[in-house]
């Protein structure tokens, strides 16, 4: 049952973001259904809507526990077992040839947990991949499509034995174009009889940081001097029936953190794209860092398509005014046209990375005579750090001075992780002054006898 709960609280968090729609309906009865209602908080509606329905896989309960297995259609066929596992030429979303549907729920819990970096973004991106591969192998529907009145204002699909399904608006607006506002867009594990608001689909927006271990992710640990790589990622939304389309980027950096304008990089898909032809690039307007604006280009036909992905990167140092022991955000937000008779009406979304970086206070204690360890505090006693860099030779690390009081109103000196070396001093003087009514608790960090206060280390050794 943990899994069908984590899947639950996971999954739910697309209720906004995509352009399909996939549910677990409960194995407590025979049958559930899914009825698909007009939001209270947007003009979105389902009336005039045509609603496909997809089944992904069965899922049967016997008190705690779930099983799933894969649905199999009326002529054999297994439809989405090759969406999540396949050769290197199929979409193979799990990156194997073969696999459980077991691997596929864990797969799809991990989806939208920020503890594994991921947000709303990767949840839209799978959605649209698992339409695709409707549209690409012409997967049937699991029941006739729902075709809601011209006055309706919910659809209900009813009689739906237990399992995960995908609920499409397939609605054709005439010519080559279908749904711009792809209705419900989805993806929650549910019980029976499930109501659920039409939500309007919108553009999504991620932004990473490069970790320690050189991939992507939503935080990093630091060293005062560092550079680290961020990474903007959205796609082109459908777009048509605008004649002005706006679509543009601004990101805010947190104070500690030095932008490098010429790192900038901007690209679709693997193409670099070219400043002011492609898009427009605007530095420092009032807290902004700097703005990447593709209006321009999203008006011009046939110059992005639907589902290109715009990545944009860049390097930022880390300078002395990074907070310790906290996240120091670095925030994007994506700003698009959300009404098509209306050109100055926009929405927009948010995301952030995060940037870490810590602060200690070493205390040294003298030895006894047979060199066991005391509560003695030493004073005076002056030392080195060393930075261990793989495959190269210890780094020393160099420091700046700069007085500073405990909570209680001790003085003592902090040390500032320097940049690349460029500090006034490479040695530690143990504090040698003894305070001994002050409570030594985190509020009082530094300023006691033997004590020496380091900031701006990332995690390491």
């Amino acid at each position: 049952m943990k899994t069908i709960k984590r899947i639950f609280a996971v999954l739910v968090c697309l209720c906004v973001v995509c352009s399909c729609a996939v549910f677990a309906v409960s194995a407590a009865e025979a049958t559930g259904s899914i009825t698909i209602q007009n939001p209270s908080n947007s003009n979105a509606t389902v009336a005039g809507k045509t609603f496909n329905v997809y089944k992904i896989f069965n899922a049967t309960t016997s008190g705690n526990n779930t099983s799933y297995s894969w649905y199999t259609a009326s002529n054999g066929d297994v439809p989405f077992k090759n969406f999540f596992f396949g050769d290197a030429d199929g979409y193979n979303y799990l990156n194997k040839e073969s696999g459980t549907v077991q691997e596929v729920v864990e797969k799809i819990a991990l989806i939208g947990d920020n503890n594994n970096n991921t947000n709303n973004f990767e949840l839209s991106q799978f959605a649209e991949s698992l339409h695709d591969y409707i549209v690409d192998t012409g997967v049937p529907t699991y029941i006739d499509p729902i075709v809601a009145s011209s006055t309706a204002t919910s659809v209900n699909i009813p009689d739906l034995s237990y399992g995960y399904y995908l609920v499409y608006d397939d609605t054709d607006l005439g010519g080559t174009d279908t749904s711009v506002v792809r209705s419900a867009v989805m993806l929650s594990n549910v019980n029976k009889d499930a109501i659920i608001s039409l939500k309007a689909n919108r553009p999504q927006v991620l932004k990473q940081v490069e970790e320690n271990n050189g991939t992507f992710g939503k935080g990093t640990s630091v060293n005062i001097g560092e550079v680290v790589t961020f990474k903007i990622t959205t796609a082109v939304p459908s777009h048509t029936l605008y004649t002005n389309y706006q679509y543009f980027v601004e990101d805010t950096m947190h104070d500690g953190l030095e932008l490098d304008a010429s790192t900038i990089k901007v690209q679709k898909g693997e193409e670099l794209l070219t400043k002011d032809t492609d898009y427009t690039l605007t530095l420092a307007q009032g807290a902004v860092d700097f703005k990447v604006d593709f209006t321009a280009s999203m008006n011009i036909a046939g110059k992005f398509a639907t589902g290109d992905p715009l990545i944009i990167t860049y390097d930022a140092k880390v300078t002395s005014a990074i907070e310790a022991q906290t996240a120091n955000q670095n925030i994007v937000k994506l700003t698009y046209s959300n009404d098509p008779t209306n050109d100055a009406s926009t929405g927009s979304v948010s995301d952030s990375a995060n940037v870490y970086s810590y602060q200690f206070v070493f205390t040294k204690f003298a030895q006894d005579t047979n060199g066991v360890l005391t509560n003695v505090r030493l004073s005076g006693a002056e030392f080195q750090l060393y930075r261990v860099v793989e495959n190269q030779s210890d780094e020393l690390v160099t420091f700046t001075e700069q007085p500073a009081t405990n909570a209680s109103g001790a003085a003592f000196t902090k040390y500032i992780v320097a940049d690349n070396g460029s500090g006034t001093t490479d040695k530690l003087v143990v504090h040698g002054e003894g305070q001994a009514s002050i409570t030594l608790d985190h509020l009082n960090m530094g300023g006691h006898l033997g004590d020496v206060f380091i900031f701006g280390l990332a995690e390491g050794k």
